[in-house]
Formats: structure tokens, C-alpha cells, sequence
């Protein structure tokens, strides 16, 4: 298998389509802002105007704990005849947009599968090679979009880059072209056998990444086919189609996106990752709703309940208009408390930190009154340079991110290498996701490993900088990677190297066994970090990425609850800080939870922060204790969300 496969990371794929003229109103986190401008047409995406009458209703649904709606004005005439028609999904990025839906859906490319005469070939080789060329330019610029509006987003399109401009891959479909082959026909064999090996693949990293392929044969197709003819036109819209990647997601915010809803796709996605970055509005896992909405219909997205609205009734396109209304004034509100101190209304102090991936969002987090950063995912590094990058490389990026932050404290988590994001440095595992991942991985890499600690080291002479180490299941790992840590602290001091000889060390709970043994590792530890999204995984052996278990997902479980509580008496008993980075820290509904359990530190996204800092001041510590105390009690998740619905109303 060529090594190229082994670094593929999100999925892209050229486009925009049309969108239809209009202008939806629209309301995002506090936080968010929204772009307009001209749209492109995607080549392989076409709108279907197909009829809804065959949607399946949905019974209302719940608003979110949002500001509550109100009643209003009519909607427009043409549309009264048509039945209003709910759909649910799961909610991916907070906002509510009004607009017309643009429906999209794949387009198969006819390919031509007859022989050329050998005087051609020269002439296919080189309209391959200027499809890699101007595919290469797009991108480009696309990155430079990402770069400027969403930092996030660059890692994962520069992978593209690696791609389209990889040798093995050209020299394949090259030799397929000197076979009198067109080249889109030689494009299209060689990444569908490529395709064909990944899907087999044991390793469920290299089986996402045959959709990768796909989307860069599309690419290249689209070019090839001359179907990228670009339309410039003013246009809003709310895009609904099969899914998006994170060039999608860029291009149509270009376009003038407000929002969107997929029918795949789930919220840890590198889209409504994005989306929530980007504060787009978006449901993501609506089941064949491209073909139960009318393209030009009138729908509204509410990203908080997770439903899509087809043909709303005057009442209630009025409530979801006093609701942005409503929204507005709250981001108004919320942006007078960057600089109001996180506590209860009794007291009760609680940090606010902020999971950041780049020094923008970093800056974003310090705008909006963040104490310091909970979370940086070192290992997004390995994503922009599809290998690991050596000790200096590694010290100059972690001091510009100390820098940046300084005098706040900063926690660099080390490489989380395993499961979902091998990158390939682990051969293939029968069942990744128990294998080699974490300090597991880093254990059985000790060059890989220390290179890291020394880079994270070096980068601490400024005395803000704390190490957490994740994926704990003993003592001994903990242990042994404490000694290492040890090791080269010798190592730099003999070179002469200024560093912070008593850095903190963590350890990041994500497993029931480090749970369980909690307080034996917060004797050892600096602090502890749970991470809620594993830890809810691994505890009720479920795969949040997996659309058919979405419904046992539930960090709201019991299960999960008692173990927070464990870790929390074991921090105290240790008398360490704790901490929740783990996306359950900015859900609305946890905040009082949280505090009650007696969490200390909540690390969120910059885009979340005043909002929880809202509720966190609203809040009191003594009524949160009971609340929490109370809640332990409950024996299913949804006894106690309701439990917490009344007890907060």
C-alpha cells in the first residue's frame, strides 16, 4: 500500500453550488459572525427540486433552554398550502437560520471507457497534469480562506495538498494514460482499486480514508470533465445535502451559507467541528432529507434542538424571528462579561479555560476572558506535516503557543496517537480503539515520546506551560512516563537548556480504570483533566462515531455521573485541581451539574465561554451541590436530564 494512504486525514471536495436568491435571517452563538459574498457552482452537486410529500412528520419538538419564542407575522403566501413537516437529527452547531433550502446531491460523471490512439497520449498526460495544477491552485486558496477565518480548518485542507500532489499516486495513473487510457478513465481506476484496498483495511483510520479518495478523484473528475465552471452571483441560502467536508463548509460560507443540514455525518466530524468554529448553524444525520424537502421551499434550521422545519407556518417562522431576536440581544449582553470574574452567585470560583489548536484561537479565548487553556491537541501538529516533526520544530510551535498565552496558564496534552488517529505510526489492529493509543502508544515509542517531552520542556521557560499525558488505564504507565519526564530534565539541564523544573504533570481521565484508580494517580499527578468524551465511550462501550449507538451515547448516564463523582473526591483527597475538557463542559445543561459534582475548571471552546460563564454566574453553589447530590440518584440518563430540566426551570 503506498505510504501516501497513510497520512490522508478529511475528506474534501470542490464545489458550490448556485444558491438560491434570498435572504434568510439568521442568528449563530454569541459569538459567531457570518460572511456574504459571491457563490461558486459545484460541478458535481445539482439541485433537486424533487417533492417532499413523502417526508415522514415529526411530532414537535422541544425548543432548546435558549431564550424562549414569542408569536409574530405571516410567511410568505405561496408557500400556506403546504403542510409544515418537522425532521430530527442531531444537533452539530448551535444557531438558528431561516431561508431557502438548496438541495444538492451527487452527480455521477459519465466516463469515457474506450482507447485512445497513442499519438493522444501525450495530450492526456498533460490535461492530467494540469488538473493537479489548477486543483492544487483552488486549494490553495482555499487554505488561505481557512487561514484568515478558521486556523482549525488549514491542517486538514493542506492534506489535501499532500494528495493531489503525491508521486506514487501520479506515477500510477501516468501509466495508465501510456496504456491508451483517457485520463479521467485512468484517474477513476486507479483511486477506485485504491478505494477498494482501504475499504478492506482492519485499520478503521485507512477505511474513513477510502472517502477521502473519493472526494479527491471528484475533484480531479470535475476538472477533467470541465464540470468547475465557477458562477459568481450574490446568493443566500441554506444548504441541505448528503454531507460536506471542511472545504465545503468554507466555500459555501463564501457563498453566503447561513446554514446547513446532512444526512451523514456525525458531531465530532471535522464539518461540524468547523461549523461550530465558524458558528454555522447545522444538523447533521437527517436521514434522506434531501429527497423529503422541496428545493426553494422555505426551512428552518434550529441547531440547538437538532430539527430541521419544512414549510413553517406563519406561527412559527414568527416564534423562531423573536427568537433571533431574542439570541441577538443575548450575544449583546454576553459580551459585557469578558471581564466579569467566573463565580457563583454565592461565591463559588470557577475557572474558565479553552481548548485552542492554533495562536488565533488562543487570542480569541484571551478576548473573551479565558484564564488560561485547558487543551491543546499536540497531535494536530502531525496532521499539517504528515509526519512527526522533530524536537526543534516541535519547541518552536510550543512557544509561540506559550507565548501567546503567557502570562495564562497553557496545557499541552502529548501526542494522542491511536484509534481513530493513527496517522499511520500503528501497524493494523484487529480492534484499534483498545489497542495501541495515548501514553500507550507513546510507552512503546520512546524516541517519538522524550523528543516530545524535551520540545514540551524547552517551551516552558516562561513557567506557564502543564503537560497532561492521556489515555491512563495504570499506575505503572503513569509512572514510567513521570520517570522519562525526569530523564530529560537531566538531559536538558546538562545541555545547558533553560526550562521549568517543576512543570506540572497530569493525567487525563478518560477510562473507567483510571477513574477507578484515581485516587492512586492523583497522588502522583498534578492535576487531573477528564475527558468526558472517552470516558463516556469506553464506560458504556459504545462509538460516538457511530449514527446506530448515537442513542446510548450519553455522558447524562448514571454510569457516568458516579465516575465523575469518584474523580472529583479523588482529586480533593489529593488535594490536585480538576478539571472537564471533554465537550459535556459547555453543554447547557451540565454547567450546574458540574459545578455541584465540585469540577473546579471548565475548559471549553472559545466561541462557548461567556455563555458558560453566564450560567456559571448565575448559578449557586449551594442549590448546584444538591442538584448534582440529587441527580446521583436517577437510574437513567433521561431521568436525569428531566431531573435537571425542573430542578433549574
Amino acid at each position: 500500500m503506498p505510504i501516501f494512504f497513510l497520512h490522508f486525514v478529511e475528506k474534501n471536495s470542490i464545489f458550490s453550488e448556485l444558491l438560491q436568491q434570498g435572504k434568510p435571517a439568521s442568528a449563530h452563538h454569541p459569538q459567531s459572525r457570518m460572511a456574504h459574498s459571491s457563490s461558486q457552482q459545484h460541478p458535481h452537486l445539482f439541485s433537486n427540486d424533487s417533492d417532499s410529500t413523502d417526508a415522514l412528520e415529526q411530532a414537535a419538538v422541544p425548543d432548546s433552554d435558549e431564550p424562549p419564542p414569542a408569536s409574530a407575522p405571516a410567511a410568505n403566501k405561496k408557500e400556506k398550502h403546504r403542510k409544515e413537516k418537522r425532521f430530527k437529527g442531531i444537533p452539530a452547531s448551535s444557531g438558528i437560520a431561516i431561508g431557502k433550502a438548496v438541495i444538492l446531491a451527487t452527480e455521477a460523471i459519465a466516463i469515457k471507457d474506450t482507447l485512445i490512439p497513442e499519438e493522444r497520449i501525450d495530450t492526456e498526460l498533460e490535461r492530467f497534469a494540469h488538473a493537479v495544477q489548477e486543483c492544487t491552485q483552488e486549494l490553495h486558496r482555499i487554505i488561505t480562506m481557512a487561514n484568515d477565518e478558521a486556523p482549525v480548518a488549514a491542517p486538514i485542507l493542506e492534506a489535501q495538498l499532500f494528495i493531489l500532489n503525491d508521486p506514487t499516486i501520479a506515477e500510477m495513473i501516468v501509466q495508465r494514460v501510456r496504456k491508451c487510457y483517457y485520463a479521467e478513465s485512468a484517474v477513476q481506476e486507479v483511486f477506485d482499486s485504491q478505494q477498494a484496498i482501504l475499504r478492506h483495511a482492519s485499520d478503521s483510520y485507512l477505511r474513513e480514508r477510502a472517502v477521502d479518495l473519493d472526494n479527491v478523484k471528484q475533484r480531479l473528475l470535475n476538472f477533467l470533465t470541465g464540470r468547475n465552471t465557477v458562477t459568481t452571483t450574490q446568493a443566500e441560502g441554506i444548504v441541505i445535502t448528503e454531507s460536506l467536508t471542511p472545504s465545503d463548509v468554507m466555500l459555501f460560507r463564501k457563498s453566503g451559507m447561513t446554514a446547513f443540514g446532512t444526512e451523514t455525518s456525525g458531531i465530532t466530524s471535522h464539518a461540524a467541528i468547523l461549523s461550530r468554529s465558524l458558528g454555522i448553524p447545522s444538523v447533521v444525520g437527517l436521514a434522506n432529507i434531501c429527497k423529503r424537502i422541496q428545493s426553494g421551499s422555505t426551512v428552518i434550521i434550529d441547531g440547538y434542538a437538532g430539527i430541521i422545519i419544512a414549510n413553517p407556518l406563519p406561527d412559527t417562522i414568527s416564534r423562531y424571528e423573536q427568537r433571533i431576536e431574542d439570541l441577538a440581544h443575548h450575544a449583546r449582553k454576553l459580551g459585557k462579561l469578558a471581564h466579569l470574574p467566573s463565580q457563583t452567585s454565592d461565591g463559588r470560583k470557577v475557572h474558565l479555560f479553552a481548548n485552542a489548536d492554533s495562536p488565533e484561537e488562543i487570542e480569541l479565548a484571551r478576548a473573551s476572558g479565558a484564564e488560561g487553556v485547558g487543551l491543546i491537541r499536540t497531535e494536530l501538529q502531525i496532521l499539517t506535516h504528515n509526519f512527526v516533526p522533530d524536537e526543534d520544530e516541535q519547541t518552536t510551535f510550543y512557544k509561540e503557543l506559550a507565548e501567546r498565552a503567557y502570562p495564562l496558564p497553557i496545557t499541552l496534552r502529548a501526542f494522542d496517537i491511536g484509534s481513530d488517529k493513527s496517522f499511520g505510526l500503528i501497524a493494523n489492529e484487529p480492534n484499534p480503539a483498545l489497542g495501541l493509543r495515548g501514553l500507550r502508544f507513546l510507552l512503546k515509542n520512546k524516541a517519538v515520546f522524550t523528543a516530545q517531552l524535551r520540545a514540551i520542556l524547552r517551551a516552558s521557560c516562561h513557567r506557564n506551560v502543564r503537560l497532561m499525558l492521556p489515555m491512563i488505564t495504570t499506575v505503572q504507565e503513569f509512572q514510567k512516563a513521570l520517570q522519562w519526564v525526569e530523564e530529560c530534565k537531566a538531559k536538558l539541564k546538562e545541555n545547558g537548556e533553560e526550562f521549568d523544573t517543576q512543570m506540572p504533570v497530569g493525567a487525563m481521565i478518560e477510562t473507567p480504570a483510571a477513574a477507578l484508580i484515581a485516587r492512586e494517580l492523583g497522588a502522583l499527578a498534578d492535576f487531573f483533566s477528564i475527558g468526558t468524551n472517552d470516558l463516556t465511550q469506553y464506560t458504556l462501550a459504545t462509538d460516538r462515531m457511530n449514527a446506530s449507538t448515537t442513542q446510548i451515547y450519553d455522558t447524562f448516564h448514571p454510569a457516568i455521573l458516579r465516575l465523575l463523582k469518584m474523580i472529583v473526591e479523588a482529586a480533593h483527597f489529593n488535594n490536585i485541581p480538576v478539571a472537564v475538557c471533554g465537550e459535556f463542559a459547555s453543554h447547557a445543561a451540565a454547567t450546574e451539574l458540574l459545578i455541584g459534582l465540585g469540577i473546579e475548571e471548565l475548559s471549553v471552546a472559545p466561541s462557548s465561554l461567556l455563555e458558560v460563564k453566564k450560567r456559571v454566574r448565575k448559578a449557586s453553589f449551594a442549590q448546584t451541590k444538591q442538584l448534582a447530590g440529587e441527580s446521583l440518584h436517577c437510574s437513567t440518563g433521561s431521568e436525569v436530564r428531566k431531573f435537571l430540566t425542573s430542578g433549574t426551570s
